[in-house]
């Protein structure tokens, strides 16, 4: 949980609390979800290397680390309201693509409030599509999450007594301006 908490808490400082609108922007992928059966989609979003998702790859270790911030809108490149995070990372061995660390994170008000699922017991997660093209990388794949309600996102704090069902699909071909290597 430790992780989870220092993943959130660097997102969080690394991202501007005011929504960032802009018309010439592009949109690399969707996040579309049920959330206890209420259809939606959130969009990825980008305006040259200006995102709140990411890709980082570190060679060394063969793994990619990956944040995506679902927009409410597809104008959106900023917000941290109504905004669905997946983030997760994944480990290359051989011929086997294995997902680690996976968070799903619906932030209703901010991080003042909203839906977390961090543990590998909340979430049955499914990479189906993980390709590097010359100037992209197709990141594709399914989830089912069970998340508890927060007033206290930021501190990772939770109501394991309130939950809520978050099923849903990601599509995204990220640009190599938003994918870092280290």
């Amino acid at each position: 949980m430790s992780q989870s908490i220092f993943r959130n808490a660097a997102l969080a400082t690394a991202v501007f609390l005011t929504p960032t609108l802009c018309f010439g922007q592009d949109v690399f992928g969707t996040i579309d979800a049920s959330l206890d059966g209420a259809e939606r989609t959130w969009f990825l979003t980008a305006e040259g290397a200006e995102s709140q998702s990411f890709g980082l790859t570190m060679a060394i270790a063969n793994l990619q680390s990956f944040s995506f911030w679902g927009q409410p809108t597809e104008k959106t490149i900023k917000s941290l309201d109504d905004t669905l995070l997946l983030s997760f990372d994944v480990m290359s061995v051989a011929d086997q693509v294995i997902p680690l660390n996976v968070s799903l994170t619906f932030l209703a008000d901010g991080w003042k409030s909203g839906w977390l699922a961090n543990e590998p017991d909340q979430i049955v997660f499914s990479l189906t599509t993980l390709e590097k093209t010359e100037d992209a990388l197709r990141v594709e794949g399914n989830y089912a999450a069970t998340a508890n309600y927060s007033d206290a996102l930021s501190r990772g704090a939770v109501d394991a007594s309130r939950t809520m069902q978050i099923n849903g699909s990601f599509s995204a071909v990220l640009p190599n301006t938003i994918i870092q290597n280290r």
